[in-house]
Formats: C-alpha cells, structure tokens, sequence
C-alpha cells in the first residue's frame, strides 16, 4: 500500500460523495432535497412533492425580491404582489366602511407586505451590480 492510498487520507476516491447546490455550489449529503444553506430546490421531488413545492415557490419569491436580474422580474414581482397590496387596501377601505376590525388589519397586513415586498424588490433592482458582459438588462 502507498503512501497516498492510506485509509483516512484526503484521497478523492476514499471521499464521501456529495451534491453540489447549483445557485451556491455548497456541498450537500446524497439524495438531500434541498440545498443546506441557501434552501435552494436540489431535486424533482423537491418542486412536486405537495408540501415540498410550497419550500421551492418560496425559494423563487425569495431569489426574485433579493436579487431581481432583469426588468422582466422586478415587473412580475410589481404585477403579483401589486396587486395584493390594492386589494388589501380595498380591503381595509371597505372593512372600515362596515366597522369590521378584523378586515381593516387583514387589509392593513396585506397592504403593508405587499408594499414591502415591491419596495426591497425594487431598491434590490436599483442596487444590483452591473456586469459588462450585458446580462443586466
């Protein structure tokens, strides 16, 4: 036996075996559905499994509003949760009309997350590094 194949060695081949993330490149265990740090879907199941997919939709809404790329995406945030944010205002608008407490905070609460999420969406997109090999739009 040589010197570089001893057991317990840095060798590659004795290595246990792992998965990269593709967004974050971290190193997952085999067979893991989601990325250990960065929560990033790693297999099918991860987007068709029922309780799974809500993990993965999250994960888009996620990478969406903290790091929007194009212009396309900060209009897709600005129409998705735009519109939350005016029908939550309607909402409160008209709970307060019929003296209803609860539907005025529910109204509030979806106005405020809306507002919220195309602010950071937005701030995010202005802010974002420009590269010169023109992906940026």
């Amino acid at each position: 036996m040589s010197e570089n194949s001893k057991p317990g060695s840095d060798d590659p081949q004795n290595a246990e075996e792992q998965e990269l993330c593709s967004k974050c490149l971290a190193p997952n265990q085999p067979g893991s559905h989601f990325c250990c740090k960065c929560g990033a879907p790693l297999s099918s199941y991860a987007a068709t499994g029922p309780f799974e997919s809500l993990f993965a939709e999250g994960h888009l809404y996620r990478r969406a509003t903290e790091q929007p790329r194009n212009l396309v995406v900060v209009l897709g945030v600005w129409v998705i949760f735009g519109t939350i944010a005016l029908a939550g205002a309607a909402i409160a608008v008209i709970s307060w009309s019929m003296s209803n407490l609860l539907g005025v905070f529910l109204g509030i609460a979806s106005f405020a997350l809306g507002a919220f999420l195309l602010a950071k969406t937005t701030r995010n997109y202005r802010n974002r590094p420009l590269h010169k090999d023109g992906d940026n739009n």
